[in-house]
């Protein structure tokens, strides 16, 4: 019994580790028909006429996040 337990528990492991491996490198279209699909997306936003994402918003989005300046280093004389 505990020989069956056990191979049980590292067969689950290993489904848990490749779902994960093709979640995380699999395409980005795939991991969002999926988010679609399954709707794991925020919650808040997944009711109404918004669920989809085609149509326009319904309210005024948040101004863009300022650009930041790049860090440009300099070489010290030597």
């Amino acid at each position: 019994m505990s020989n069956m337990l056990s191979n049980a528990i590292v067969i689950i492991a290993i489904v848990v580790s490749a779902g994960y491996a093709v979640w995380r490198l699999g395409p980005r279209k795939m991991r969002d028909a999926l988010r679609t699909r399954f709707n794991l997306g925020d919650s808040s936003s997944a009711s109404g006429c918004d669920a989809c994402g085609g149509c326009a918003p319904t309210t005024k989005t948040a101004t863009p996040a300022r650009k930041e300046h790049g860090v440009f280093w300099r070489k010290h004389p030597r």
